[in-house]
């Protein structure tokens, strides 16, 4: 397979990962204008974020199912467009009620980010490289909180709820774009990883799912 074409998915997928992390993350710091803007207490604000968790944790044995449909690229790039759909429901909502679906949404999308990347990661590489750049796949796509924490905080501040979370939402674009042009769901010829099932179901942990991969990459060679 050509290595470029390969670290150009693995890329790509970081992004949308990246974009995943950022959306989840990006309500957290506006806890205190979304109870303004929506005239609701803390309590009631938290069902937002119980919500998305809800919907999250729900998915996941769905999105384990169509992954072997559908394929990752197909899942990453709908996600994508659902967490655009979320974010500019919750930019423009004036209601919980509004925000809520927008939450469900930017859930349903980030549900289908992960484990599609490590399915792109397990399809492009092989051997002791797959545990290593699933790990690595984790962690950059962590970055994603430093994003929703420091630019999306200062636009939040300077600019407001509404240009904050449309801006949210063009970083979804952005990864969806991508994923469409760049992505494949495995080089030209070769079938899916045999030992994939299993590891869609290590659900949310990070954790769980690169020791996943490293078991189904050991009988495997570089």
């Amino acid at each position: 397979m050509s290595t470029r074409r390969a670290r150009l998915v693995l890329g790509v997928a970081m992004v949308a990962y990246l974009s995943s992390v950022l959306q989840r993350g990006s309500l957290g710091i506006a806890s205190v204008e979304a109870g303004d803007r929506f005239h609701v207490s803390a309590s009631l604000l938290s069902t937002l974020a119980v919500t998305q968790l809800v919907v999250y944790a729900a998915l996941q044995v769905p999105v384990g199912v169509l992954i072997d449909r559908i394929g990752p690229r197909a899942l990453l790039a709908t996600g994508a467009l659902l967490m655009v759909a979320g974010q500019v429901t919750l930019a423009l909502s004036t209601s919980l009620e509004v925000a809520i679906l927008g939450r469900v949404l930017v859930g349903a999308g980030d549900a289908m980010t992960f484990v599609s990347g490590l399915r792109l990661i397990n399809s492009w590489f092989s051997g002791p490289r797959v545990p290593v750049l699933s790990q690595w796949f984790a962690n950059v796509g962590q970055l994603g909180q430093v994003l929703s924490a420091i630019p999306l905080s200062l636009v939040l501040h300077t600019a407001g709820w509404t240009p904050a979370f449309l801006g949210s939402a063009s970083v979804a674009v952005v990864a969806f774009v991508a994923v469409v042009a760049a992505a494949r769901d495995r080089p030209t010829g070769e079938a899916p990883p045999r030992a994939w099932r299993g590891a869609t179901r290590c659900g949310s942990s990070a954790g769980a799912c690169v020791d996943r991969a490293r078991s189904s990459a050991s009988g495997r060679t570089s």
